[in-house]
């Protein structure tokens, strides 16, 4: 899972993000609010510490402005502000929650981990389905009637993403920044080839499912007809 963190003292921004990686998360950080905000907007990222008092550009600002894009990434505030207007203020303008410094890594983490759990047990993204095909996110099997066939990583981050936006067109764009991740160098062909590989195994399981090339734009998920 990839965390932006949007703080602008440099040195609390590398611990964290030096602490969540021990945790298995993939972390980039922003130092400048404006930036960060235009980072936050690809909507990459699957949860965002936002701190409050940012170069360019304050917390609140930017918290108000992705919810006004209807961006639903989690975001954790955090901010030397412990007064309960600036609490409600996140929180009633869309904060998911709201940790004070100074704080203990280890507070941050659980904070992190049960925004997190509540955003997959909203999502349900266990066993993820369309039509006769079947994603166990934890095991990494895809499934269609009695065939099964293992994947794991960028193949099935990308599955997942077009499971996840079976009912749209998703953006090339927005794949592989979310894959490879923003400051990936990572070139659109990847996931041509990611695309390619996932094919070959949909046609070994017999599933009915296509991923469907949408000309200058990207894919889309797609049942072909008997």
């Amino acid at each position: 899972m990839k965390i932006l963190i949007i703080e602008d003292e440099y040195s609390l921004a590398d611990a964290i993000a030096e602490t969540l990686k021990n945790e298995n998360f993939t972390v980039e950080i922003e130092t400048d609010g404006e930036e960060g905000e235009n980072n936050a907007l690809t909507n990459v990222y699957d949860l965002i510490l936002l701190d409050v008092m940012l170069h360019s550009k304050n917390g609140f600002e930017i918290l108000k402005e992705l919810r006004k894009e209807k961006n639903q990434t989690p975001i954790i505030m955090l901010t030397a502000k412990s007064e309960i207007y600036d609490k409600l203020n996140g929180l009633e303008n869309g904060a998911d929650d709201y940790i004070t410094k100074p704080f203990h890594m280890k507070e941050l983490v659980a904070r992190v981990k049960v925004v997190l759990k509540r955003k997959i047990d909203i999502e349900n993204t266990d066993i993820l389905e369309y039509e006769d095909l079947k994603l166990d996110i934890r095991t990494g099997k895809m499934k269609s009637q009695n065939n099964e066939i293992a994947i794991n990583g960028k193949e099935l981050d990308l599955l997942e993403m077009l499971l996840l936006n079976k009912k749209q067109i998703v953006n090339r764009e927005l794949l592989a920044n979310k894959i490879w991740g923003y400051n990936s160098e990572a070139e659109y062909n990847n996931v041509e080839v990611y695309v390619s590989f996932l094919r070959k195994k949909l046609k070994l399981i017999k599933s009915k499912v296509k991923i469907k090339a949408v000309r200058g734009i990207g894919y889309k998920m797609e049942v072909e007809d008997d």
